[in-house]
């Protein structure tokens, strides 16, 4: 930036803000004339050439950052991949990927999409793209390659386990939608089982089309999953809300400091999935419109929480669009559930203690921590609590308790697990014909325990043996869970998953309460 502009751009600012203040109003803002000093300072003395626009950037952000923990600044670069997150769709070939041995490998063909339509299999690698070799490829060239404008094409040439030479697939780029339903599929005494990870624009048709199906199936009770869900659009979680609810009940309202941030939205009397009774599932990372629906369901006794109290996130931003194309999200209200409760924990202490409290050990569990906390009443008098977060009626954690080399395994940013099942893959796909006979036969034995190990050395994976012999109950089982998805489908991935899940499991076990919740609504 010339220092001439930058000269007329603090005169500007000053200009502004104190031109048109009122001798009260100027000492509101006096630190203004510090801010323009300091950049005129900077960019004529520091020792060398600065990036202003770098250094403008992170003021920026100080700035938003000592306002709370939710407002912040998008840069230009980052609004649009943030506003494709949500926005429920983009143009591409249709492939969830991941970087493995400096290749594309995909992890799973998007239902619908050209990668499926085009026979692309989990496991498969993308090791050409148009003719390039696409090798060490970084993931921000593999969007730029892969996504495209629809109907344009691209051609990868795909190597296959089971395949001597690589083969060329020619795909058309079409819509891909971005699915906030990961999974939906009958479990245990005919429940369903819905896990959503976002709230995006598309999030609400999504549960009503997974719904149908499932009721269709025979559905009698669901278990929502909203763990590590941050969140999204509040509309969304309003309308999941309100396909639940057969009264005019309020589902959220929103308090703050100016006239149209003040609202309350009420549920409608034609709520369509009324019958059954719901399991909600939360921990620590389930956030923002993920506490809007628990909060809802748990004061109108609608359904049962159950997991970790949630992550306490109840502050309504308002994205305000930039003259240089980034954006700012600025907090102008609070959430409140039904009952009144703040959903938005303290945040007074500091941003460091606001996320270590998270880490604090069953800190839902303890009666002390509780009595602390304010009582409010649900629709039918029972107590719940406020605070922060929605603090579930069940307390469950998860208590899958790994070793930490036997979890760094798991979370190996190189997929051992993923790709080791992938040697396995063509041997149950010819020897089982359907997920269900699969799901009751095959189990992994301690010498596949000894395979694994052999491969492991010669893909040089570090792992700790003692470790990995003592957690090969719950290792097995993400091994046969890769498996059943790259057959089957993401569903049968998730479905397996359950075998391990604690707080799944438990929930079945308290269906008869929840059932209870709605007797005579």
């Amino acid at each position: 930036m010339k220092k001439g502009l930058l000269i007329i751009l603090a005169g500007v600012i000053l200009l502004g803000i104190f031109g048109f203040q009122s001798d009260a109003g100027k000492d509101k803002y006096r630190k203004m004339k510090t801010l323009s000093q300091l950049i005129q300072l900077v960019n004529n003395n520091y020792v060398e050439d600065v990036d202003m626009d770098d250094i403008l950037e992170g003021a920026i952000e100080g700035m938003l950052d000592r306002l709370d923990p939710h407002s912040n600044y998008i840069s230009q670069e980052h609004l649009k991949t943030v506003t494709e997150q949500f926005a429920g769709k983009f143009e591409g070939i249709g492939i969830e990927f991941a970087i493995l041995d400096g290749y594309i490998t995909v992890i799973s063909p998007i239902p619908g999409t050209p990668s499926e339509r085009a026979g692309l299999q989990s496991g498969d690698k993308i090791v050409r793209i148009d003719g390039e070799s696409a090798y060490k490829i970084t993931q921000e060239d593999v969007l730029n390659k892969l996504r495209g404008p629809k109907g344009s094409e691209v051609i990868v040439a795909i190597r296959r386990s089971g395949l001597d030479d690589p083969f060329d697939v020619t795909l058309i780029r079409d819509e891909i939608p971005i699915v906030s339903v990961l999974a939906s599929f009958m479990y245990k005494e005919n429940s369903g089982y819905i896990k959503l990870n976002r709230f995006a624009s598309t999030t609400a048709q999504e549960v009503e089309d997974a719904l149908d199906e499932l009721e269709a199936l025979g559905m009698e009770q669901l278990i929502l999953d909203l763990r590590n869900n941050g969140g999204g659009y509040m509309d969304q979680a309003i309308k999941i809300v309100d396909m639940f609810v057969s009264s005019n009940d309020t589902i959220v309202f929103t308090k703050g400091r100016l006239p149209d941030s003040n609202e309350v939205f009420r549920a409608h009397k034609w709520g369509t999935h009324k019958k059954f009774p719901i399991i909600v599932l939360l921990n620590r990372g389930s956030a923002s419109a993920s506490e809007i629906v628990s909060g809802a369901l748990q004061d109108l006794d609608r359904g049962l929480i159950l997991g970790e109290t949630s992550f306490g996130k109840g502050l309504v931003q308002r994205q305000y669009p930039l003259q240089d194309e980034s954006a700012a999200r600025i907090t102008i209200a609070r959430y409140y559930t039904p009952s009144g409760r703040l959903i938005q924990r303290d945040y007074n202490a500091g941003i460091e203690d606001y996320y270590a409290d998270l880490r604090e050990k069953d800190r839902e569990a303890s009666d002390t921590t509780l009595a602390e906390r304010p009582e409010f009443k649900t629709k039918k008098g029972r107590t719940v609590y406020g605070g922060g977060g929605i603090t579930p009626d069940i307390h469950v954690v998860s208590d899958l308790d790994v070793a930490s080399s036997t979890s760094q395994l798991i979370w190996n940013s190189k997929r051992p697990i993923f790709n080791y099942s992938g040697t396995l893959k063509n041997k149950v796909s010819d020897k089982y014909s359907t997920y269900e006979a699969f799901d009751t036969k095959f189990e992994l034995s301690k010498n596949d325990l000894k395979d694994f190990i052999k491969w492991m050395d010669e893909k040089e994976i570090e792992y700790e043996s003692d470790d990995l012999e003592k957690d090969w109950d719950i290792v097995k089982v993400r091994i046969t869970a890769e498996v059943a998805g790259s057959i089957w489908g993401k569903n049968y991935l998730y479905k397996k998953l359950l075998d391990i899940d604690t707080q799944v499991n438990e929930a079945v076990k308290h269906i008869s309460e929840a059932k209870n919740l709605i007797v005579e609504r």
